[in-house]
């Protein structure tokens, strides 16, 4: 036969925690497990809800001598179905918690929404009763667009008093002629106290507004006060632009020329003026052979600014340039001063004074100040400012997202085949703010729909319902058949 282990040496599995426990060791718990001694617990009290008690004994109007209509006021938060006998009733529970999807509710009215969602709008659906809550949605996607970098040329102005009343000095060099290259952007820093009360701006009329001309506003920006921090004039010169002139808007004859030669190579037209005063208008070339640049009337020594990673084009075919081959160097006056010939991208075509004849310079990153100068002549050339552009990063994330909105429903009720009052809430999304454009900014665009919003189940109420005694003899049903 057989044999078990029994008293002190026979062992079984807690209910429980599944650990081994000796047998006489075990307890019972309220729910009939049997478990470990450690393990056991007495029932909660909450877990034995009260029983409902009501008077049966009292009846309003216990012997109807007709089918009297009766108003009776229920309250909508029972757990049991208040039409059945008093016996049959079920107790009172505590209150129960809501989920997505089928859900019957008897007597339920007035439902109030709380519902969250992005800016959302509400719209009163239309339910049948016992209808499950539905919710869709599908949550939008962005694309991040590319990382850019952008910059400009930067002059130092300045104002210098002269004989004459105030002028604007660009980079140390009264009323310069500028070239501004179509395409590229230009800043004119006014932060040195100089300017004050001296605003820099842009006409197609010379002299501007003095001269009986109107502010040019195309591609032009303009930031804080002139004499003060961070004070500028800047200008992306647009395609096809026409030449203009830099003035102050409060005191005329500050300002001077600025040219706009298209994208690309910038050509300067060179002739050699001097020697003979009959075959120029100089008043200050002398007897001296001097380079002009692009014809210019007021002075043959002509500074002129290259901005780095730019190609210029000295174009030397004019007769008059016979015998006079334009180089550069980084000492005033070249060779003739001590200094040089500067080649680094420098590249030659022809004879200077025939056709197609031209020295050409693409301004290396980092170039030194050059000097064009005449190999064969001592003094005819004169300065050529090499800048460096200031880039930036300029990163523009585009969220350009879209996606389905949702809908948010609340379960639909029904009362005695009443018609069922319900509530939801859909929701929409909010568009976003656009960073404003600004160097070394971020900007976002956002434009994007949102998922909808979840309608929320109100709190129960009263309800007024009127009812009519049915045909069945008494307490056959809920008030008759």
């Amino acid at each position: 036969m057989p044999r078990y282990a029994k008293g002190s040496k026979s062992y079984a599995i807690s209910d429980r925690g599944g650990q081994r426990v000796r047998y006489t060791e075990l307890k019972t718990t309220w729910d009939n497990l049997r478990v470990a001694p450690d393990e056991w617990e007495a029932k909660h009290p909450q877990l034995t809800p009260a029983k409902n008690v009501f008077d049966a004994t009292a009846l309003f109007d216990p012997r109807p001598s007709n089918h009297k209509q009766e108003n009776a006021t229920l309250d909508l938060a029972f757990s049991f179905d208040p039409f059945t006998k008093i016996q049959n009733r079920k107790s009172v529970g505590a209150s129960g918690n809501g989920f997505v999807g089928f859900t019957e509710l008897f007597v339920v009215e007035n439902i109030e929404p709380n519902a969250t969602g992005a800016s959302g709008t509400g719209d009163i659906g239309t339910e049948t009763p016992f209808a499950s809550i539905t919710e869709t949605g599908t949550s939008g996607t962005g694309e991040v667009g590319t990382l850019g970098t952008e910059s400009y040329v930067e002059y130092s102005i300045t104002v210098q008093s002269t004989d004459s009343g105030n002028k604007y000095l660009v980079d140390g060099v009264q009323q310069q002629t500028l070239y501004l290259q179509e395409g590229k952007t230009y800043r004119f820093n006014q932060s040195d106290s100089s300017n004050s009360g001296h605003p820099l701006r842009f006409s197609t009329t010379s002299n501007g507004t003095h001269g009986g001309g109107s502010e040019y506003t195309t591609g032009v920006t303009t930031n804080g006060t002139p004499g003060s921090a961070n004070a500028y004039t800047e200008i992306s010169v647009a395609t096809s632009a026409p030449d203009l002139y830099y003035y102050c808007t409060n005191h005329s004859a500050m300002g001077g020329s600025a040219k706009t030669p298209a994208s690309g190579t910038v050509t300067f037209a060179i002739t050699v003026v001097g020697g003979n005063p009959s075959n120029h208008p100089y008043h200050n070339v002398g007897s001296s052979n001097k380079y002009a640049i692009n014809g210019s009337t007021a002075t043959a020594d002509v500074t002129l600014s290259l901005s780095e990673g730019t190609t210029y084009r000295f174009d030397q075919s004019d007769s008059s340039n016979s015998g006079h081959p334009l180089r550069f160097s980084t000492t005033p006056n070249g060779s003739h001063g001590g200094g040089s010939e500067y080649t680094n991208g420098v590249t030659t075509n022809g004879t200077p004074g025939s056709s197609g004849a031209y020295t050409e310079i693409t301004v290396a990153s980092g170039a030194p100040t050059l000097y064009y100068y005449c190999t064969n002549h001592s003094g005819m050339g004169w300065t050529a400012k090499t800048l460096t552009p200031v880039t930036f990063t300029n990163l523009v994330v585009e969220f350009n997202a879209t996606g389905v909105s949702g809908t948010g429903g609340t379960s639909g009720v029904g009362f005695l085949n009443q018609p069922a009052i319900s509530s939801g809430v859909s929701g929409t999304g909010a568009v976003g703010n656009h960073g404003s454009s600004n160097d070394e900014v971020v900007q976002i665009s956002l434009n994007e729909t949102g998922t909808g919003g979840i309608g929320g189940v109100g709190d129960s109420t009263n309800v007024q319902v009127n009812l009519e005694w049915g045909s069945g003899a008494w307490n056959e049903g809920a008030w008759g058949q």
